[in-house]
């Protein structure tokens, strides 16, 4: 096999001059995920940087051939350990993503190969590789955990994810649910339509509708933030303005939808869809807290699963649906698997964090 040779992308003109070649390269990439596609990582880039963060994508070419084999989209973010600013390595999709990963033409562990080697060489730029939601069986997991003279790691848990294959169909998947959760169920379609005759169920798709859809779901969001809800898409304006610019691109491919519950008196519930090859993401959820009672949120969220049954979809997963506090049911009583990723921090001991690292036990107890 030829050889592999690394470059970092550290400004936007070379984000957009790399656009063509790393398009061309998600239509046909073996290793693929939502939030290593160009779009994702340069509209993230516009919308979420803050002032000192540094763009640091890493980009794999093949040297027989000069094609783009492989992207591993950073940035650098100075962060302030043990009274002194560290530079820190991670993916720019963990901001407003889930299990970013790699974008790799077929060979992964090549490309990871690579990567790491290109790390190594330019370590004098970097103190922490700081690596969220690694899939169990990667290759960072299986040949950083001893990275080599200089360098100390940590694996640790990190992120439960809930999924459902979609094997069979909805009915059978129905049957399969324990009777209280069936009871349950069938209580809650029978309130709503006792309470709210007039909800149904609205779904906009179309690069047209999606962003107006958006914002209804935003308005939603901030009666919840109001109530103490936490934190959603709407309390921060940066991520608001990233879905607006992020989601018809999506839409206009079929892999984008906002679904809103809504009633002669306003929306009840709203869910962001995102589609990812054969897997649904059902990204955001969030509802109208004075009908917090008859769970409006969870109602929505096992209608999409049962699209998703329908679909031509293989899996379902759930990321950030968010349910009012002590519900007796739980959108989670219709997902039977549970993903569990991995962090792995990847401390520069030749560097001004050595002499801390090895204070703290070769960095234990430094957790990026």
């Amino acid at each position: 096999m030829s050889a592999l040779s690394v470059t970092v992308v550290r400004d936007e003109s070379a984000l957009l001059a790399l656009r063509s070649a790393w398009e061309s390269l998600e239509d046909q990439a073996v290793e693929y995920g939502l939030y290593v596609t160009w779009s994702h990582v340069h509209l993230a880039w516009q919308h979420l940087a803050e002032p000192g963060h540094a763009l640091w994508v890493m980009a794999v070419h093949d040297d027989a051939t000069g094609r783009l084999v492989g992207v591993l989209p950073l940035v650098r973010v100075p962060e302030r350990h043990y009274g002194m600013t560290v530079q820190v390595l991670r993916h720019i999709g963990i901001w407003e993503g889930d299990r970013p990963g790699l974008l790799a033409l077929d060979d992964a562990d090549r490309v990871w190969s690579a990567l790491w080697q290109a790390l190594v060489a330019l370590r004098s730029e970097w103190q922490v590789l700081d690596l969220r939601e690694l899939v169990s069986g990667c290759w960072p997991l299986r040949e950083l955990q001893r990275p080599g003279r200089g360098f100390s790691s940590e694996a640790l848990p990190d992120i439960e994810a809930p999924y459902q294959r979609l094997d069979g169909d909805w009915e059978l998947h129905v049957a399969t649910r324990r009777d209280a959760v069936q009871a349950q169920w069938a209580r809650m379609q029978q309130r709503l339509q006792l309470e709210q005759p007039g909800a149904c169920r609205v779904v906009a798709q179309g690069p047209d509708d999606i962003v107006e859809a958006l914002e209804r779901y935003l308005v939603l969001e901030q009666a919840l933030v109001l109530a103490g809800g936490g934190v959603t898409i709407g309390s921060d304006p940066r991520r608001a303005a990233f879905y607006r610019a992020w989601l018809p691109g999506l839409a206009r491919r079929g892999d984008a939808a906002v679904w809103l519950l809504a009633s002669d008196g306003g929306e009840l519930a709203g869910l962001i869809r995102l589609r990812c090859g054969d897997t649904w993401i059902e990204r955001h959820a969030c509802y109208d807290p004075t009908h917090a009672d008859i769970t409006p949120s969870l109602l929505l969220a096992v209608e999409a699963l049962q699209q998703a049954f329908e679909s031509t979809a293989e899996v379902s997963t759930l990321v950030s649906v968010r349910e009012p506090e002590g519900a007796s049911a739980s959108v989670l009583d219709w997902y039977d698997g549970r993903s569990l990723t991995r962090r792995l921090s990847v401390w520069n001991l030749q560097s001004r964090l050595g002499p801390i690292a090895l204070l703290k036990g070769l960095g234990s107890k430094f957790r990026g």
